[in-house]
Formats: C-alpha cells, sequence, structure tokens
C-alpha cells in the first residue's frame, strides 16, 4: 500500500496493521518538501497492546523498517517530527506485508514428496526472495521518481515567473534599442 500524506507539526500520525504469526512487514518512507539535507522524521513500529516501540528510523530524507512477528499481534506505523522542526513535512510512504509462514508452510508440506520436487520448490522459493528484494529496490526508485516529481512541481512556478520576467526585459530593451537606434538616424526635412 503506498500513499502521501502532510505531517503536521506536534502531531503523531499512526496506522494500525494486524499482522499475523510469521508475517513480515516492510515500510519505506520518502520526506519529499526536504529544506535541508538533514531534515528527518521519527519512524517506528510499536506493538498496540503495551506501547512498546519494535523498531525505530531516524534517517534523513528517507528510510525504511523491517519487522517479522512470531505471533499474531497489532502494530502501529507512527511517524512525529524531531522536536526542532519548523515546518510541516509531506511524506510519500510504502508498506508491504509478507507471509513468510505460509511460504515455508507450503514448502514444508512439499516435503514428502521426492527430491526433484523438493529442488524445484527451492529454486522457486529462491526466484521469490529475489522478486521480493527487487520489488523493495523498485520500490524506493518510484519514490524517488515521486520526490524529484514534487520538486519539479514545486519549482515550475518560480522558473515560470522567472522566465516571463527575462522574456519581459528582452523585449523591453529590444523596443528601447529600436526607438533609440532609430532617433539616431533619423534625419530632420526642412
Amino acid at each position: 500500500m503506498s500513499f502521501k500524506f502532510w505531517l503536521n507539526l506536534d502531531v503523531e500520525e499512526c496506522y494500525h496493521e494486524l499482522l499475523e504469526k510469521g508475517s513480515r512487514l516492510y515500510f519505506i518512507y520518502e520526506i519529499l518538501n526536504v529544506n535541508t539535507p538533514d531534515d528527518n522524521i521519527v519512524a517506528y513500529f510499536r506493538n498496540s497492546y503495551n506501547r512498546s516501540i519494535i523498531a525505530l528510523s531516524k534517517t534523513p530524507q528517507h528510510g525504511h523498517l523491517e519487522f517479522t512477528t512470531n505471533e499474531t499481534t497489532l502494530i502501529d506505523i507512527c511517524m512525529a517530527h524531531e522536536k526542532s522542526d519548523t515546518y510541516m513535512k509531506y511524506i510519500s510512504v510504502y508498506f508491504h506485508i509478507y507471509h513468510v509462514d505460509k511460504a515455508l508452510a507450503q514448502i514444508q508440506a512439499s516435503e514428502n514428496f521426492d527430491n526433484s520436487s523438493i529442488n524445484a520448490h527451492n529454486s522457486l522459493d529462491s526466484i521469490n526472495y529475489h522478486i521480493i528484494i527487487s520489488r523493495e529496490h523498485q520500490i524506493e526508485l518510484e519514490m524517488i521518481n515521486q520526490k524529484d516529481f514534487y520538486l519539479i512541481e514545486r519549482n515550475l512556478l518560480w522558473i515560470n515567473r522567472w522566465a516571463l520576467i527575462h522574456i519581459l526585459i528582452i523585449f523591453s530593451c529590444f523596443l528601447f534599442q529600436t526607438y533609440f537606434i532609430k532617433r539616431l538616424f533619423k534625419t530632420s526635412r526642412k
């Protein structure tokens, strides 16, 4: 699941997710409107029942968290500002739940088959793992593209305004020079 939202000052934004036993939660975020290279937020996973923090990320501009659960539990995916922040942040978020135990159960169920079947399942498991890693890398690249697109949108008005000012200056210089040169070579008829 991916979405974008504005993180207001002094507000903790949390999303709840029910994780089944053996599930793996992968979470990645990108701050789209960074002012300095050191801009960051606090992103963390919290157990909804006892409010204990399970995983924490404070990396500048973007970060990711991963968590594999051994039991069925309710997790809060939370984001908040640093204490010294002075402006709202526009954040792009992606998270996905991988059901690792279900895949392992299918592999264990296939152990009753002959060896070639197990080798085929091991190969499929390896392919599945590489697909997951490739998908996570693709998501990171998509988030970088989203950030670039956001910056382009934000700078478009500024660039258009300065381009229009330059066009007006060049056009006024053209008119002034044309008028001045015309007066310079003007001859009087008497």
